[in-house]
């Protein structure tokens, strides 16, 4: 049977940051309406509102190009919701910037309009930014696991293809640096196996020769 939760004065990015932690970092029902002093059936209603759309509310800032059809609504990392909350909303670490004027506070999303330079501009950052985390991470961290999932994925390949990159010869770099840094030998071995051949030559630069 369940328990009847505190009442507590839920605002709108409360119910946005729910959302965000069932949906993307593993949290319950049970959890979020205990976290929110709200009912679990409260909880569902924010999840189905969320579904359907309605969760996302216009507001006196709201732009008329954001109703655009081409334009994507991109949500905020929950760090960045959370400072938004706080009144203190800084952050460095990412390709949305908070004086962007597509950036909806209220909502916590980002309003893009994605055209074929802004696509390609995100790509080559996504490759650019694997490598660099690639050479700098600890080799016993979750960053390095996800990062070589990104890189010995069909995604990676098909952006490589697209710029002209042989996306082999750079996993092939990508593997023998790690290896050198004592990255187990077998795993690297299978990724390396799942490789196909294309053309041209780009290779990973270890961090000593930068």
């Amino acid at each position: 049977m369940q328990t009847h939760a505190k009442k507590n004065k839920v605002n709108h990015l409360d119910k946005i940051e729910c959302v965000y932690r069932i949906q993307n970092h593993g949290s319950t029902i049970k959890a979020c309406a205990k976290r929110f002093g709200v009912t679990d059936k409260k909880v569902i209603s924010w999840l189905s509102m969320h579904e359907k759309g309605e969760l996302i509310k216009q507001h006196a800032q709201w732009s008329p190009s954001w109703n655009k059809e081409n334009v994507i609504q991109h949500p905020l990392d929950l760090d960045i919701l959370q400072a938004i909350k706080r009144g203190n909303p800084t952050y460095e670490d990412s390709i949305i910037s908070l004086f962007d004027p597509e950036l909806d506070a209220v909502n916590c999303i980002s309003h893009v309009e994605w055209q074929d330079e802004e696509i390609e501009k995100l790509c080559l950052w996504m490759v650019d930014r694997s490598l660099e985390i690639l050479r700098d991470v600890a080799v016993d961290s979750e960053d390095l696991i996800v990062e070589l999932e990104f890189v010995s994925s069909n995604y990676f390949a098909l952006i490589c293809k697209a710029f002209g990159f042989d996306h082999v010869e750079l996993r092939k770099g990508i593997y023998h640096e790690l290896r050198l840094r004592g990255v187990n030998r077998f795993a690297l071995e299978m990724l390396e196996i799942s490789s196909v051949y294309t053309r041209s030559g780009v290779t990973y630069v270890p961090k000593s020769e930068y």
